[in-house]
């Protein structure tokens, strides 16, 4: 009768198995299998693992486990078999076939046609995504549509860096060109006004040859000859000569009813109790203001306030504005609030300490004033930014 060992390897054989293939199928170590099949019980461990070897050696090559057992413990010398354990229902592995991937030409040309129509709707998206996008404009100064009180205007913008800026005024037109930006993209230009109303249209032109356009509707009425008395005109704040450190300037006062109010050239509103404010951020060191107050029959009046600006820490105003961004701000290392959050579109904050860090989800719409100096936008729509403000 043939021994253990040689049944064994004879059924392995006869299903062309190798050593290797079957450790790999059934978990078990090659050496062991190598020493049930020859015989060599010393190499092997304990009884009772060399049973549940064979156990499962056995299954797998399709060959009755019970008279193999039997047959284990008569040559290793006739020791009477020890209970089986109850059986488990053990499927053995089996050989996986790794099939590999062949490119035929059956599939490699719709890959290949696919590769291409895919880059070309890509490259046609990118190539309208940037045409429709207009280069960035926004008018600061003036805000919106008003009064003025002189006939020479300033016009004050942020808009791309290197675009070209023409400024027309209708009637007429007068045309006010070769307008230069700063690295920023600001720009400052002064106009020229007609008694009243004048159509102001800022145009810029980018590299790419994009246009953007933004207009204001400014009234100017000249001073008549021989007008009445002046309106009446009381500035409460600020003091002529006071200082401001880390903080805003608020100009307010009182007029006669139906006066209006500019200051510094831009049309403040006058509530119906004759009373008006408005507050302004700006840059350290000495700053004037104009109030200037007219009413119907032409008469004017003004008085100026000269005020000191100064920063001991970074004022940071964030001004969120041309879309929703979310905004974590940490402010001398913690964090306000620690998860951040999504500002909606025309939302402001302002964060106070030595260092100042802002990090924003759509740096194009946020806007920051730095102890009084513009930034019209942290970086690019969708762009995430992180940008350091310190006290200076």
């Amino acid at each position: 009768m043939p021994s253990l060992g040689e049944q064994l390897r004879a059924q392995r054989e006869r299903k062309a198995i190798t050593l290797e293939q079957a450790a790999a199928d059934t978990r078990i170590r090659e050496k062991f299998l190598k020493a049930l099949e020859e015989g060599d019980y010393p190499l092997l461990p304990g009884a009772v693992y060399t049973r549940g070897f064979l156990r499962n050696y056995s299954d797998y090559l399709d060959l009755e486990t019970d008279e193999l057992v039997v047959l284990y413990q008569q040559e290793r010398g006739g020791a009477p078999p020890e209970p089986a354990p109850k059986r488990s229902n053990f499927k053995p592995y089996r050989p996986v076939v790794h099939q590999s991937l062949i490119f035929r030409p059956v599939v490699l040309v719709p890959v290949l046609i696919i590769a291409f129509v895919g880059s070309f709707l890509g490259y046609i998206y990118y190539q309208f995504a940037t045409f429709a996008t207009l280069p960035k404009l926004e008018i600061i100064d003036p805000s919106s549509d008003g009064l003025a009180a002189s006939p020479e205007l300033v016009v004050h913008g942020i808009t791309v860096p290197d675009g070209r800026i023409t400024v027309n005024v209708f009637p007429g037109p007068d045309v006010f060109g070769d307008i230069r930006t700063a690295s920023d993209g600001s720009f400052t230009t002064t106009v020229s006004l007609k008694p009243g109303s004048n159509h102001v249209v800022v145009e810029v032109l980018d590299a790419a040859g994009k246009t953007n356009r933004v207009s204001r509707t400014i009234q100017y009425q000249a001073p008549a000859v021989g007008v009445s008395a002046p309106p009446v005109l009381a500035v409460e704040q600020p003091a002529n000569g006071a200082t401001f450190t880390n903080t805003y300037v608020q100009v307010s006062g009182r007029v006669d009813r139906g006066v209006t109010v500019q200051i510094n050239t831009v049309p403040v509103t006058v509530s119906t109790d004759g009373t008006f404010q408005a507050r302004y951020y700006l840059p350290a060191g000495a700053q004037p203001f104009r109030i200037v107050a007219r009413n119907s029959a032409g008469g004017t009046v003004e008085e100026t306030r000269t005020v000191v600006i100064a920063y001991t820490a970074a004022v940071v105003i964030v001004r969120v504005t041309g879309g929703d961004s979310w905004i974590l701000a940490t402010v001398d290392g913690n964090c306000d609030p620690c998860q951040g959050r999504v500002f909606k579109d025309g939302e402001t904050a302002t964060f106070q300490g030595k260092e100042v860090r802002i990090r924003t989800g759509n740096a194009g719409a946020v806007q920051v004033n730095h102890n009084g100096q513009v930034i019209a936008s942290l970086g690019r729509q969708g762009e995430v930014v992180e940008r350091v403000f310190v006290a200076q």
